[in-house]
């Protein structure tokens, strides 16, 4: 079931027409070190991390999946936050490299992540960026027809068989269907893309890639996607 985001709004103050406002908790530490003493350092509006929660809810993460999937590896989003020393902490941690862009593959090679363990999705991908990916062994995950055939022009001229996957939509789970990107399941477009990819021969299909949507907390959705 889709569940849309809500945004709450926080009052400041006392008691209105609408009875007594939540009470606020006021926070003068954070991970065992003064917020005052943070703020005179660094200055405010000042956002922190902590490094030790990141590693913990990794390893929780870890935990429980290694608990359910025998073989799994876990992708950390660029674009969900690509500070620096946050993506360098989870792939300490074990975590891939998950990139949606040239400037986000260039950081993922900066932190010193091997291109076999960088993930390249997204449906606006260059020449440059598929010729960058290519060269560094990265796994790249085709969106469209279109750049099906830029990534074998590319491929054909470093002369090089990369390992790719194709992105699979899906009209028949229970929440909104995101079908703007990829290849459709259920009207044969995606095993089609697969069979003209397998005809050339240039490139060397070895993933499924799906996106069923935002905010989707039912995991019978996820069970049945991966089905």
């Amino acid at each position: 079931r889709y569940e849309r985001p809500v945004i709450v709004r926080h009052q400041v103050g006392s008691a209105s027409k609408f009875g007594a406002r939540p009470t606020l908790r006021v926070f003068d530490r954070f991970d065992g070190l003064a917020l005052s003493d943070l703020v005179g350092e660094y200055g405010s509006p000042l956002m922190v991390f902590s490094e030790r929660v990141l590693r913990e809810r990794m390893r929780e993460l870890r935990d429980q999946m290694a608990a359910r999937i025998p073989r799994f590896t876990i992708g950390w989003s660029y674009k969900t936050n690509y500070l620096g020393a946050i993506c360098r902490i989870l792939h300490q941690e074990g975590a891939w490299a998950e990139v949606v862009s040239g400037l986000e593959m260039q950081m993922a090679l900066r932190l010193g992540m091997p291109g076999p363990q960088i993930l390249f999705n997204g449906p606006a991908k260059s020449r440059a960026d598929l010729e960058m990916a290519f060269r560094g062994g990265a796994h790249v995950q085709m969106d469209h027809l279109d750049e099906v055939a830029l990534a074998e022009q590319v491929a054909e001229q470093l002369g090089v068989r990369p390992h790719v996957g194709i992105r699979v939509n899906m009209s028949e789970l229970p929440t909104q269907a995101w079908d703007r990107f990829g290849f459709n399941l259920e009207n044969g477009s995606a095993m089609d893309a697969v069979r003209r990819i397998a005809r050339r021969g240039v490139l060397d299909v070895r993933t499924l890639h799906t996106h069923v949507g935002t905010f989707v907390q039912d995991a019978d959705t996820y069970r049945l996607a991966a089905k």
